[in-house]
This record gives structure tokens, sequence and C-alpha cells, in this order.
């Protein structure tokens, strides 16, 4: 496919198992803690980090700039690779226009690269060096820094489809250190890149919110080893395990056991391990790829929760929705929104917490102490066999 294609694998000096991939003109973001491995993906891409012991490929449209297989390993130099660092990394001795032109591709004119630095707020800056300019400036002049090592000079660009450029763009948390206003200035940068080159953007970030909003994919990252590949919201609601749930911040994650029906509905046994003989029945989609009886772990994604009155919410529901009568224990209100947790009136040990607007919570006359009624659809619920680690080796 066209692209970026990266396998990697190493056992040394930090562990790497890496595999995903990335478009052309598609925007991909790495996400996981710190530490995890996402800088050194992207250093890895760019040719500035190589593990002795590395195993496997890097290609760019079809391009190898890394294969061991092949003996082939591009230098830094020869990899078309603009990388936005975390700490900048710019020449403090040279301006600003200076640490851009310096990385700019062939053709490029001191008006032309003028003309970018006003393009994202840059005007007036230009002569000023790095020691003269704020945390958020150095940010904006490392990231057009980037952009001139990917995309076509200014002049040469052609309206309609975007121009098709062999090489990536590399993020490293490049809007952590700005404000709102140019936050949202770099956003419309990168969607008038998006539609003037057709290159491939990794985005390394911390913040999900950032990547949901963002990326047309997310790779979840984990100790070098990337765990799940998908569309954001399809990877935030259907975890492919209980570690992807903790790293993507799912707060309701439980325990029980999944029991195949007859009618095509599968129902979950929601178990509570401080009482065996405790437990509720709720109705999800059977997939077919678990077995009667197993024993699961699973999720309950929040924003496929309604939230109903207590008094009289008696009607019937639709087929495969659970109601699910809650006591609230706890409102803290932030802003528009307030952190709920509530306690299921059939299983009291249990917690379930939700976002929810005050509008909601004023409308319903709902506060700490308060019952409602939580209508959870089937799609709200996301169901994990439990892996049993193998057996350690001797006795």
């Amino acid at each position: 496919m066209p692209g970026l294609q990266v396998q990697l694998r190493s056992a040394s000096p930090i562990r790497l198992e890496a595999e995903f991939d990335c478009g052309a003109g598609e925007l991909v973001a790495l996400v996981g803690p710190s530490g995890s491995g996402k800088t050194s993906m992207l250093r890895a891409i760019a040719g500035l980090w190589t593990p002795a012991d590395v195993q496997g490929f890097i290609r760019v449209d079809g391009q190898s700039w890394l294969d061991t297989a092949q003996g082939v390993q591009l230098s830094p130099q020869a990899r078309r690779a603009g990388l936005v660092f975390q700490q900048y990394a710019l020449f403090p001795h040279m301006t600003a226009q200076a640490n851009v032109a310096l990385a700019a591709g062939p053709g490029w004119t001191p008006p032309e690269v003028q003309s970018l630095l006003q393009r994202l707020g840059l005007a007036g800056l230009a002569q000023r060096r790095p020691a003269q300019l704020s945390g958020g400036q150095q940010q904006r002049v490392a990231l057009a820094r980037a952009l001139v090592r990917v995309m076509p000079r200014p002049t040469a660009g052609q309206a309609g489809a975007p121009e098709a450029v062999s090489g990536v763009l590399l993020l490293d948390e490049p809007f952590s250190a700005v404000d709102a206003p140019t936050r949202q200035t770099l956003y419309r940068e990168l969607a008038v890149l998006r539609q003037k080159v057709s290159v491939p953007m990794l985005l390394v970030t911390h913040d999900l919110a950032e990547a949901r909003r963002l990326a047309d994919r997310v790779v979840i990252v984990d100790a070098g080893q990337t765990l799940q590949t998908g569309e954001p919201a399809r990877v935030f609601a259907s975890p492919r395990n209980a570690r992807v749930a903790e790293l993507v911040g799912i707060q309701n994650h439980f325990e029980g056991c999944f029991f195949k029906n007859p009618r095509g509905w599968g129902r979950l046994r929601w178990t509570d391990a401080a009482a065996s003989d405790a437990g509720l029945d709720l109705a999800v989609f059977d997939k077919n790829k678990i077995q009667d009886g197993t024993r699961v772990t699973w999720v309950l994604n929040g924003e496929q929760v309604d939230v109903l009155a207590d008094a009289g919410a008696s009607s019937p529901v639709e087929p495969g929705h659970t109601r699910l009568r809650c006591q609230l224990l706890e409102v803290l209100s932030l802003g528009e929104i307030s952190l709920c947790t509530l306690r299921p009136e059939a299983l009291p040990r249990q917690t379930i917490t939700l976002n929810l607007t005050s509008r909601l919570l004023r409308r319903l006359d709902a506060g700490a102490g308060a019952w409602v009624q939580l209508l959870i659809a089937p799609q709200a619920l996301h169901i994990m066999p439990v892996r049993t680690p193998p057996p350690s080796a001797g006795g």
C-alpha cells in the first residue's frame, strides 16, 4: 500500500515490537503512557535511532528506508522525514527563518519560507533566535521546519487533488506547549497541509481527546509493543484486552461470565468477586467468537448509556437493552460536566462511573443519594476472554 509501513523487532536496549502502517494523506496517532516507546518509534523511522539487534523494515511508498533482511539502511539525511521533536531541537545560534530554511527542500526561496512562518503566526519573529521566542513560538518554528521537509514549494502546488509526496511527517507531542488559540491554528495548518499534500502523518500524543479529534486511526503502544490499531471510536469502545482498556482510560471494567443464547443474543453474567452468589444478567451481541461459559472481563462505554428518571421508568425497552436501577453515590461538578459514581441496586458492591451533563442532572432533579435508571444498549458492552498465563517452566 502507498504510504508508511513499519515492522520492527528488537530486544535491547529497550524492547521493541512494532507493526503498523500509515497511508498517504492519513493521520495516525501513537497513544500510550510515558516511556512506552512512542518517541523511539518516531526516531527509528527518521533514522535517528537504530538498535544493533533490530530486525524488520521501514518502507515509504515502496522504497526501503530500512530492511535488515536486504542490508538496507538509509541515513537520516536520505530519508524525507519531517520530525517535530518534543523539545524542539532548534539550533540556538540561528534565527527562526534560518532554522526553517536549513531543512527546506530544493528551490525554496526566502520569501516562501517567510510566508510559511507568517501562516503559522510567526510574522515579525523570523529574525529572532530560539532564546528570544516563547515555548509555543519555538514549537511553531519546529513545525514549520518539519513541514518544509515534506511539502512542495508554495508556488508549486496545484489546485485539486493533494500532491503525492514520498516522505513522512512525524509529530512528537507538537501541541503540548501552546495555548488553545495557537493549538487551533496548528490544527488548521495540518488540515490545510492534508488538502495540499498526500503525505503520511504520524502523531505522538498523550491526549486521548486530541487523538480522537485529529486521528484517522490510533495505535495503542505499551512497553515498546503495538497492542491495537483502528479507528479511535472503535478502539476506545472495543479494546482488545484489559491492558488496552486501561490505557485508553476506560473506567468501567468488570468481570463476568459469557453464556450463549439460542435466540442469537448472548448473556453476560456480571459477577461480584466478593460475593459468589451475587450476579446480574446483561444482554450482549453474540458474535460467535467466545464459547459458552467462558470467563470474561468486560467494559461499559458510558457514552452509550441513557440515564432516565427513576419514577415511572417502567416502559418497555428495545430488544437487547438492559434497564438497571442505580443510586447516585457521588456527584462532582466540573463546569458543564459532573463526575458521577453510581451503585447498582442488584450489585451493591459494584460501582459505575459516568460523566453526565449538569443540565441532565437538573432535568432529572437528581443529586447525591437519588435513584436513577440506566438504559444500557448492547453495543455499550464489550467483552474480552480472560487470558490464562502459560504455565511457568520448572517446578
